[in-house]
């Protein structure tokens, strides 16, 4: 039976996928980070340590055939509060020490989930593996120069690693701009967006599984990174009008113009750094909105066989439960 060794097992991504493996027959070995509860985690065999620490990389990884690399610290909402050495610390350094322990523990295959942020902040059309690297910040900075060590590794060590570039994942969970997005439009909060032509690809947590599930049969991969994204991208009007269906709400009898939306932006960012917490509104969100971001998964489709059956608008009935039930 293989094992696997899933780091940041005890997020969203991470719980997913082990309990995908569980059922499908693996041997699954999980590490959380030090103050998570291994009793939430379905597998019997948890470590509970800081990827960083170069003994306990080296012991999550022993005996094990793949390791999926999960564990990293999140893109902010605001880069500005953060140190680019913090985002170094636990995504480079974090990495460098795990691809040592699977190196030392004999490991054939090894997964690192990146970001689609190292091609930039936005797209002109639709992007692909041949662009070009243009991170711009630490996150994103961060998330490529983790990369090269794993690129580096797979040619000087022989492993079988490969870094997949994820776009924004989405599915049954209570974090994220998604889940803020959907509160507010249920509480009424968040405008009636006019139609926006921008598309932004997204991932269902299902098609992710799906993706590491290919990687774990290949006995090598012919590019170094991969996207891997839902089959087609999103308009963020498409996504906002999904909602609203599911929510029970009737489509928006009148659309505000996008000059009205920037000025509300301008106000939110006002707000914002008064009151210190992100609101569904403000211009880093609008930038989200106007700006395309899509990324092809062709390559990673040709290549490994991965099929991304999940959409968005088929996910929206469980999205919506989740939320419903996240509230009582």
């Amino acid at each position: 039976m293989s094992r696997v060794l899933v780091t940041g097992a005890g997020g969203f991504l991470g719980s997913a996928l082990v309990n995908n493996l569980l059922e499908a027959g693996y041997d699954v070995r999980a590490l959380i980070r030090t103050g998570s509860s291994s009793s939430k985690c379905p597998t019997r065999d948890v470590i509970v340590g800081d990827v960083r620490d170069a003994r306990c990389a080296q012991t999550a990884a022993a005996g094990c055939d793949s390791v999926i690399h999960l564990a990293g610290k999140a893109h902010a909402l605001d880069d500005s509060r953060v140190k680019e050495e913090e985002y170094r610390s636990v995504n480079v350094d974090g990495t460098r020490r795990l691809l040592e322990g699977a190196a030392a523990g004999g490991v054939r295959t090894f997964v690192f989930a990146s970001s689609v942020k190292v091609f930039g902040e936005q797209t002109a059309g639709c992007v692909d593996e041949k662009a070009p690297a243009a991170p711009r910040t630490p996150y994103a900075r961060s998330k490529w120069e983790a990369e090269q060590l794993v690129a580096s590794y797979a040619k000087e060590q022989g492993l079988a690693a490969v870094s997949f570039r994820l776009p924004l994942v989405y599915g049954p969970t209570h974090k994220g701009n998604l889940f803020r997005m959907l509160s507010a439009i249920d509480r009424g909060w968040f405008p009636p967006l006019p139609r926006l032509p921008a598309v932004r690809s997204m991932l269902h947590v299902a098609n992710f599984v799906s993706a590491v599930r290919t990687a774990l049969n290949a006995r090598t991969f012919l590019q170094p990174a991969y996207v891997v994204a839902d089959a087609e991208p999103y308009s963020v009007s498409e996504i906002y009008d999904r909602l609203r269906e599911g929510l029970g709400k009737p489509p928006p009898r009148v659309r505000l113009p996008l000059w009205t939306l920037t000025l509300g932006a301008r106000a939110g960012d006002v707000l914002q750094a008064f009151l210190r917490t992100p609101l569904p509104l403000s211009s880093s969100t609008l930038d989200k909105m106007i700006g395309e971001a899509w990324y092809s998964p062709a390559a990673l489709i040709r290549d490994t066989g991965y099929r991304p059956l999940l959409t968005f608008e088929s996910a929206v009935p469980e999205i919506i439960a989740h939320y419903r039930s996240a509230l009582s």
